[in-house]
Formats: structure tokens, C-alpha cells, sequence
């Protein structure tokens, strides 16, 4: 979690814990605004940090990777050459040795993928909701309350309450080994992940709660699968997929305008760009 953060967040931290220490105040530094934070920012940022490190650690063993490909296509040529003839040999020599060379090439780890992938699932949960936008919702992405190191996909504020959204994608083993039986309330292989979002939507109603009163819900929005759950409650989350998102977001009951526009002030007050 730590090496996601950027280096100004890292300053940012380090000067609220100093101050924090030492009773001394903060450094009067103006805030960034919360609504310029772009959706997927610190995951694709984190996916970017770990490339190059893999990058870097892949780089030093170029020369026996070359020698690897040459070594296969010779040895491919010469069998075949030995068979067939050696004209085919050298023809069959060429793609091979390309071929080992392009196994053998640079791939992000799966680890690094994920994040990518990440990344994308937000902005596409990001696109959806900005028909909220459009209707007067205040709609943040990939932002954080100070002293967390984590940083919340998405946060909606507006006529039914505040959102704690987050973007997930459930792996195929976990859903076929959880079972995906019709009217089973599960969601297989999310058991930390609903945790996590709760706890979210905990501490942005903690940071909430002396300007406004309105209700906090947690919400995971489920890319790439079609859950039973969709459009239920599993351990007091929303489930929704991408296509009901803002229609989920919508069906709460709705609240008094002063109290979101006291919670919209505070979350623009509180909330700052993860990256």
C-alpha cells in the first residue's frame, strides 16, 4: 500500500504525522481540489511502478535470452536441414528463433496486470456514473481521506446519500468454486473485499458526521460477470453491475438538499486526490 502512494501524498502524510507528534500545526499548504482526481489514476500509477521494476530486474538477462533464441533456431535448422534439406533448414531456422525470442520477450507479472486491469474496471465504473454528474451529483473518484494510504475508487454524493463505490472484478475459479446457484447470496472470493468496503464507508461517515447526518452505503459495482447478487445486499452491501450502477445509486430513499450540500462541502473539504 505504501509504494502506491505518490510522493506528494508521501509528504502529505509525513507532515500530518509530524504535527500530529509534536502538537505543532500543519504546514499551510493550499488543498488539492478532490474533483480534479482522474478515475484509476493510483492503480494504474501503482501498475506503472511495478512494470518498470520488472523492467528492470528483466533487462540484465538480454544477452543469454539472444543467445537462448539463436541457440534454438540453429539447432532447429540443423535438425531440419539434416531431414528435409538444408535450404528448408535455414527457412524454418528464421521463425522459430523469432518465436523464441518473442516467448522470451518482457511480460508485466500478473501481480502488475491486475492493476492495469484495475484501472480500467474504474473508468468504466467512472463512465457510468457520470450521468450522476449530470443530474447534480457530486462525483469523485480515486480519492482519500487524510491518514489512509488507500485510496476509494468511487464516492457519490447526492439527493439518496453518499456512496462508498468500489470496482470488482471476481476471479473464474473463485465464482465456479463458490457456486453461482440462483438466490445463493455469495459472492465468492470477496469475502476481504466486502470488509474493506465497509470499513471505507465507516471511516468516510466518521469524517462526515459533524457536517452532515446523511446515510453512508457502501456499493461494489461487479465487472466482467453477471453475480445472482446483482441488484441485492450481501453483508450490508449493494451489489450492482455496471449497467444498473447509476439506476442503484438513484433508488435510495431520498434526503433533505441542505444535508447533501453540507455533505458535499465536507467531502470537497476532507477528501484529497489519491494521486
Amino acid at each position: 500500500m505504501v509504494r502506491q502512494l505518490s510522493q506528494d501524498r508521501v509528504r502529505e502524510l509525513a507532515d500530518e504525522i509530524w504535527a500530529r507528534s509534536t502538537g505543532g500545526r500543519l504546514p499551510a499548504n493550499p488543498a488539492p481540489d478532490p474533483r480534479r482526481s482522474r478515475p484509476g489514476a493510483s492503480a494504474f500509477a501503482a501498475y506503472r511502478r511495478h512494470r518498470r521494476l520488472e523492467r528492470q530486474a528483466w533487462r540484465p538477462g538480454w544477452r543469454w535470452r539472444a543467445a537462448a533464441a539463436f541457440a534454438v533456431a540453429v539447432a532447429a535448422g540443423v535438425l531440419i536441414g539434416r531431414s528435409l534439406g538444408p535450404w528448408l533448414g535455414w527457412w524454418v531456422a528464421l521463425p522459430v528463433g523469432l518465436l523464441t525470442g518473442w516467448r522470451l520477450r518482457f511480460r508485466p507479472s500478473a501481480v502488475a496486470r491486475a492493476w492495469r486491469r484495475q484501472a480500467g474496471m474504474q473508468r468504466r465504473s467512472a463512465g457510468v456514473l457520470a450521468a450522476l454528474e449530470r443530474d447534480g451529483y457530486l462525483v469523485l473518484h480515486d480519492v482519500t481521506l487524510p491518514g489512509w494510504p488507500a485510496s476509494l475508487d468511487h464516492l457519490v454524493v447526492g439527493s439518496t446519500g453518499v456512496w462508498v463505490i468500489r470496482s470488482w472484478r471476481p476471479s473464474w475459479p473463485a465464482a465456479l468454486r463458490n457456486g453461482l446457484s440462483r438466490g445463493r447470496r455469495t459472492l465468492g472470493g470477496a469475502a476481504g473485499t466486502v470488509r474493506g468496503l465497509r470499513g471505507e464507508a465507516d471511516a468516510v461517515a466518521h469524517a462526515l458526521a459533524g457536517a452532515s447526518n446523511l446515510p453512508v452505503r457502501a456499493l461494489l459495482c461487479t465487472h466482467g460477470w453477471a453475480w445472482p447478487t446483482a441488484g441485492r445486499s450481501v453483508q450490508q452491501v449493494s451489489v450492482a453491475t455496471p449497467p444498473r450502477l447509476a439506476a442503484t445509486v438513484r433508488s435510495g430513499p431520498r434526503v433533505w438538499p441542505g444535508e447533501v450540500d453540507r455533505a458535499a462541502a465536507r467531502a470537497l473539504e476532507v477528501l484529497r486526490p489519491a494521486v
